[in-house]
């Protein structure tokens, strides 16, 4: 399978856009976390996150900030009501210490034609099921928001035969590099099904446009 399968346009539901804005978000809590939206205040905590090279390792740029300056843009861009993202800061509930972000950072027009989900965690909390409840309380946050239907050209792998003649079944996709494993395990703990693996152009500044083979995944909406 490559990512030149053909694709294919569908009717289907997505969220009603726009979003309603990070500011707005109620926070998702879930047995051991709190997932709310980052603001300026969480700018330390989040530097100290983004200055790890192992919490950046599998970022689109793959490295770490280097001053506060870059860390306070990017809260700016994610609480930016014009970008169409559903991210969360992921917190230790009992101690409020950030770990983590995550949540659905392309909601519309991803390289699978649907959104797409991702996370990152510090390595301190590697390995302790934190990921997958986090991303587990993100997607039912995700999938109760006011749905709308949409016309979409998506990855043909990504839907049964027969969908296209009525209205397709809502997704959710995911791409990891192959040697991830453990976001490949948190994958399949979501339920997330693999549809097919291939190359494509690393956007990590180290590896700019080299071939990194990339696992793609899909979620179905739980109705």
């Amino acid at each position: 399978m490559t990512s030149k399968t053909p694709t294919t346009i569908i009717r289907t539901t997505l969220p009603r856009l726009p979003l309603p804005p990070p500011s707005t978000r109620a926070p998702i809590l879930t047995p051991r976390l709190l997932l709310r939206p980052l603001t300026p205040s969480d700018a330390e905590a989040y530097y100290k996150l983004r200055s790890d090279p192992a919490f950046m390792s599998e970022s689109t740029l793959g490295k770490p900030d280097v001053s506060p300056a870059e860390t306070l843009a990017a809260l700016a861009e994610l609480a930016n009501p014009a970008r169409e993202t559903f991210l969360f800061g992921v917190f230790i509930a009992a101690t409020h210490e950030l770990i983590g972000d995550g949540g659905i950072h392309t909601v519309r027009f991803s390289g699978m034609g649907w959104p797409e989900i991702g996370y990152k965690l510090a390595p301190a909390h590697w390995g302790q099921g934190y990921a997958t409840e986090a991303m587990r309380g993100v997607l039912e946050a995700w999938w109760a928001l006011p749905r709308e239907e949409v016309e979409v050209r998506v990855h043909g792998e990504t839907v049964r035969e027969g969908e296209g003649a009525g209205l397709a079944r809502e997704r959710v996709a995911a791409e990891i590099a192959t040697y991830n494993k453990g976001s490949e395990n948190v994958l399949s703990k979501l339920g997330f099904e693999h549809f097919g693996t291939w190359e494509e152009p690393d956007t990590q500044l180290h590896r700019l446009g080299q071939p990194l083979e990339m696992g793609h995944y899909v979620l179905s909406s739980p109705s």
